[in-house]
């Protein structure tokens, strides 16, 4: 039915190496009540950062000018590891999305843009990107399809280019595919978590929307052993990306753990606000097509239905030269990463920026031009 209500939960991830001593805990799920401040602050890089590797496509880029949409529980701007990324946004039923009760917004705002701090637990892939909140879930943390799509619009409306959807809904309403396409039409990547959570009696989960949509890049997760997360047959996976992190308090310097397709989103979303920051003058479709056809193969080569066209390849979705299949990022060692922030144009200002570079340069070459007709030899044609 199309007002049904779909609980926003745990993030559930696939198979990750195993918890040691120390290590920070799952995100709760609260009821009557909000998540706190993590007891343990993460030190070292966890496996998805180790095998995206952001730290080689700093050099380039940070995401600095791109505004990352989170449509989800809002995003604290207490998190210390967020200051001065996250907008005030907006709730759907009024007011402002810069706090989240539930910490899964929060958690996955900074796997997307999480700034450097000290050291003290990982980096986000695009750690000079925006951040603006979009609070789609009611008190009781649920969503339905007509919150989702008036998150979207919201969204589109602020100027975001890229959105995250990090759950969704099993109901396709005109009202949410019209979100979508209105946001398409603005320019901006639409990125959305397939659904992962099992279906009635545990059978395979239901296709889910947006991500069921074919205007949006729909985003499985993977884990360490190359499995894919659980999937509807017909859910039309686009993009794989890890589904295992860490993600920040919303309040504190501690972290959570998180996972699942969620997560998996949030990475796609992380690398193509470096894309769209590098590649400003790209469009949105442009950048989803070098997110997938950068991507590395399944095992093998063969089709996978849970994977879709590939895994997310960081490196080679900036920095390739031209769109191709690519090998699998080079292994860094685990340990911190700090790298300087320095601010950076917008990416409207860094288009605009580049047209006017185009012009100058056209208007030098005319100039030179004309200097050599007028500097060229008489005579040489009376010969």
């Amino acid at each position: 039915m199309a007002g049904a209500l779909v609980t926003v939960g745990v993030l559930v991830a696939p198979p990750v190496p195993a918890a040691g001593a120390g290590e920070p805990p799952p995100l709760p799920t609260t009821a009557g009540g909000c998540v706190g401040p993590s007891p343990v602050t993460a030190r070292e890089t966890p496996w998805a950062l180790r095998l995206l590797a952001p730290q080689t496509i700093w050099p380039l880029t940070r995401g600095a000018g791109v505004l990352v949409a989170v449509v989800d529980s809002g995003v604290s701007a207490a998190a210390p590891a967020l200051a001065g990324a996250v907008r005030p946004g907006v709730d759907v039923t009024g007011g402002r999305a810069d706090s989240d009760c539930a910490g899964r917004g929060t958690a996955l705002a900074g796997i997307v843009a999480a700034r450097p701090a000290s050291g003290e637990g990982p980096t986000g892939l695009a750690p000079e990107a925006g951040i603006l909140p979009v609070r789609i879930t009611d008190a009781n943390r649920r969503i339905s399809p007509a919150r989702l799509a008036t998150g979207i619009r919201r969204a589109t409306t602020a100027g975001a280019d890229v959105i995250l959807v990090a759950t969704g809904v099993t109901t396709a309403t005109p009202d949410l595919a019209a979100a979508v396409q209105a946001a398409v039409d603005r320019d901006i990547l639409v990125v959305a978590a397939v659904t992962d959570r099992g279906g009635d009696n545990g059978g395979d989960p239901p296709v889910g929307y947006p991500a069921g949509f074919a205007a949006v890049l729909a985003v499985n997760a993977v884990g360490v052993d190359g499995g894919s997360g659980p999937v509807a047959a017909g859910a039309g996976t686009d993009l794989a990306a890890p589904g295992a992190g860490l993600g920040v308090a919303p309040r504190g310097s501690g972290h959570y753990t998180v996972g699942g397709a969620a997560v998996a989103a949030a990475y796609v979303a992380g690398v193509a606000a470096l894309v769209r920051s590098y590649h400003p003058e790209l469009s949105q479709a442009e950048v989803r097509a070098r997110l997938e056809r950068t991507a590395i193969p399944p095992p093998g080569g063969g089709p996978d239905p849970g994977v879709g066209g590939g895994t997310l390849d960081a490196y080679a979705a900036v920095a390739a030269l031209a769109p191709r299949q690519a090998g699998p990022p080079v292994p860094v060692p685990a340990g911190p990463v700090d790298v300087p922030t320095v601010p950076g144009p917008s990416r409207s200002a860094r288009v605009a920026g580049l047209t006017t570079v185009g012009a100058l340069v056209t208007t030098l070459l005319v100039a030179a031009a004309a200097r050599s007709r007028r500097t060229r030899p008489a005579g040489n044609g009376n010969r």
